[in-house]
């Protein structure tokens, strides 16, 4: 018997070739039949995952070129989803609006650079990371500031970063070209006073500076350009002497770590990037020890680590998802005066800056519990105040406050560290401090 099509099953057919034909928007929100593509340079590692709304791109490599294999419609904004292996890549040209083809997008790759700030010497330091893992002094090994430079924080894709100072109450925008090289742009901010802790809210829309000297956390919004406008509240109260800060991957909430009244503030953070005090303002430490400067959060967000300066410590504390507040967990000894802390990007492994006895304390991580490794500690230079880990993981740096140094190890399988040679390298100015690898 012959097989008869009934006339609404084929509109229906019709109308779903016609959507495959066309694609999806790039804006995730129309049609259209314009193609989107660019140019790469520098790609040398795979890895790489670019972005236009909802529509991904793998790319291989090696690769010179892209295109998207959907179609856009009139809007569109390319960015990097995943950054390649050991590189950082750029997307400039990379939105705008069109009723035509785009091939204009220009995606920049390279390896990785640190980056240090020179407090006593009002400098910047900014070094390429070899295929040893090995640090070179970029052609201009430093950048001069104004004012004591603190802690520097630099967003995803390696464009941009913000400085705040010990000496001046300035956060300074700087821009970061394609080889890595750091100047200072005209836009800037104003914090409530001397600042300690500088962090980016995980979607980069909003910027904390920690206050060292007012007791505050000033907040601010950012625009496309890195500007910095204050909140409608322009800044949080803390406790005493807030020495750095700590917020969940999801944004939700928020902590710091105030070493003259050994306690942790604790926040809800709104969704126009405002902090709130949770119910319970603070959290002390005082049963554990003394004296809160360093904290790291667990990727999945659900422990936060805190460092005890006074009392050679590390403090495990679960949060709670619902509420945002914290509960202590457990406690690990460290070496002398432990400042900063930092985790891989998996969770796995954790390091802590012994200030006072020149070592790095490496443990592994499960369940929000530390375990020290078989090796329980490797030697810095003198006074270690700051610790970078590149994001793929493989190399960790540590910047040595007292001798001008950055210590540069590789990170084996297990986690555990192994010093490069050279062991550590000049920063070319004094007391090296933030120290941050992108």
């Amino acid at each position: 018997m012959p097989h008869r099509h009934r006339p609404w099953l084929l509109a229906a057919l019709a109308t779903a070739a016609t959507l495959a034909a066309c694609g999806g928007g790039g804006d995730g929100s129309s049609t259209g039949s314009n193609t989107l593509g660019g140019s790469i340079s520098g790609l040398n590692t795979d890895g790489l995952v670019l972005a236009d709304g909802s529509d991904t791109l793998a790319v291989a490599s090696g690769a010179t070129s892209f295109a998207f294999d959907e179609t856009i419609g009139s809007s569109y904004s390319v960015t990097v989803q995943s950054q390649p292996n050991g590189q950082t890549c750029q997307v400039s040209h990379g939105s705008g609006t069109t009723s035509g083809d785009v091939s204009s997008v220009v995606v920049t790759c390279r390896g990785y650079r640190v980056y240090v700030a020179n407090t006593n010497s009002n400098t910047l330091a900014q070094f390429s990371v070899g295929s040893t893992g090995a640090l070179t002094a970029l052609g201009t090994a430093t950048l001069g500031v104004s004012f004591m430079p603190s802690a520097l924080v630099v967003n995803g894709d390696g464009s941009r970063a913000w400085l705040n100072y010990r000496d001046d109450e300035t956060v300074s925008v700087l821009d970061i070209d394609s080889s890595g090289a750091l100047s200072l742009s005209s836009l800037s901010g104003q914090a409530a006073t001397f600042g300690y802790g500088l962090n980016l809210s995980p979607d980069e829309s909003h910027l904390y500076a920690v206050n060292y000297g007012g007791a505050s956390v000033s907040q601010f919004s950012l625009g496309s350009s890195g500007k910095l406008t204050a909140l409608s509240t322009a800044s949080v109260a803390t406790g005493l002497a807030p020495y750095a800060m700590a917020l969940t991957p999801d944004g939700a909430y928020a902590y710091v770590a105030n070493a003259s009244d050994d306690t942790l503030s604790q926040y809800a953070v709104g969704s126009g990037g405002t902090l709130t005090p949770l119910s319970k303002a603070t959290v002390s430490v005082a049963s554990y020890g003394s004296k809160p400067q360093g904290l790291a959060m667990a990727p999945g967000g659900n422990y936060l680590y805190v460092t005890l300066a006074g009392s050679a410590k590390v403090l495990s504390y679960a949060i709670n998802p619902s509420t945002g507040l914290l509960t202590y967990s457990s406690s690990q000894s460290t070496g002398t005066t432990p400042r900063a802390i930092a985790l891989t990007s998996d969770g796995t492994h954790a390091y802590v800056a012994n200030a006072g006895s020149a070592t790095l304390s490496q443990f592994l991580v499960s369940g929000g519990s530390l375990t020290p490794m078989a090796t329980r500690s490797v030697a810095t230079g003198s006074t270690p105040s700051g610790i970078a880990i590149t994001p793929d993981n493989a190399r960790l740096y540590v910047s040595n406050a007292g001798d001008g140094t950055l210590s540069q190890f590789s990170v084996g399988s297990g986690g555990a560290l192994s010093a490069l040679s050279p062991a550590t390298v000049s920063t070319g100015g004094l007391s090296p401090v933030s120290v941050v690898a992108r």
